[in-house]
């Protein structure tokens, strides 16, 4: 027999019961994605992260996410309670403060974890790849009727964009906060669109530090509507700089010491799960060369598997 050990994390967060919670399974090695599968159901989490040594010598560690319904290539959130695990954890060399870096494989390839563990907390940083959009026409009829919206909600000088996420800006933040999407139809939008999610969202926020408020909804995932979610986040600090900034939207940001502008995402506020993400890009003058998202987190409930 084994047992596998098994931590709920919330993301994104200090706060217990709020951010974004994820599974995480710290040492998967003998689960095969069916028992992998049905352990992300059982969690019934929006993803559990399962920690793997690496099948490249390009990477140090690797990351398989899985939604209670299917496998997915990147998450955010449950990175960063991955990596707050396994360093509460003392685990891959981490028993003391300090800073590591690590090279993360994921279906999404080999990404960069900073992670900064202080007896004041621990902070993680995410690699993330640089999004590259597809600018849409128009914002079809029936996507606006799935998210019970109209087209005068929509921010027009903004382009509605996608990636392997929808982004839809829009005017208001109240708009935003009353959202109540008709998740069926949503679902066949997405599916008939092959994207995972939409990220709706605005330049009006709750904190004034904030860059922007946002909700995700990914039902074709299994996902009506998740928390916090630093992979959406992410794309949307390279959307503000490519077209907010742009077009002289005043984005509240901060340059860091090593030069890189960082946004501050809001998400999580509707449903009582506040959550803050850090944006954080490295820019030239050829644009958005380096993406990543940033934040803390908690541990909520230690359990055990046993096979």
């Amino acid at each position: 027999m084994k047992t596998y050990k098994i931590k709920h994390v919330d993301a994104f967060t200090t706060e217990p019961f709020a951010g974004n919670p994820a599974g995480v399974v710290l040492d998967a090695r003998g689960l095969n994605d069916a028992a992998m599968q049905n352990i992300a159901k059982e969690m019934n989490l929006s993803e559990t992260a399962f920690i793997l040594p690496p099948t490249t010598k390009a990477a140090d560690v690797q990351i398989r996410w899985f939604t209670p319904a299917m496998e997915v290539p990147l998450c955010g959130h449950a990175t960063v309670a991955g990596f707050y695990a396994l360093a509460q954890e003392g685990l891959h060399g981490m028993k003391r403060t300090g800073s590591y870096f690590f090279r993360l494989q994921t279906k999404s390839g080999v990404l960069g974890i900073i992670v900064e563990k202080k007896y004041s907390g621990t902070v993680i940083e995410f690699q993330l790849p640089v999004p590259k959009f597809r600018v849409q026409k128009s914002v079809p009829a029936s996507l606006l009727n799935a998210l019970r919206i109209s087209s005068g909600d929509v921010q027009r000088d903004l382009p509605f964009v996608a990636q392997s996420y929808l982004y839809l800006p829009l005017k208001k933040l109240s708009t935003v906060k009353k959202l109540q999407p008709d998740i069926t139809p949503l679902h066949r939008f997405l599916k008939a669109t092959k994207t995972l999610g939409i990220s709706v969202f605005t330049l009006e926020t709750i904190e004034q530090s904030s860059a922007v408020h946002s909700r995700f909804f990914a039902p074709e995932a299994g996902i009506v509507e998740d928390p916090v979610t630093g992979s959406a986040n992410g794309p949307l600090g390279v959307y503000l700089y490519q077209f907010a900034i742009a077009r002289d939207y005043p984005v509240p940001s901060l340059v860091l010491p090593d030069g890189r502008v960082e946004f501050v995402g809001e998400q999580g506020d509707e449903i009582g799960r506040r959550g803050r993400v850090k944006i954080r890009l490295r820019v030239t003058g050829h644009g958005v060369k380096q993406v990543s998202i940033a934040g803390e987190a908690v541990t909520i409930m230690n359990s055990e598997y046993t096979v």
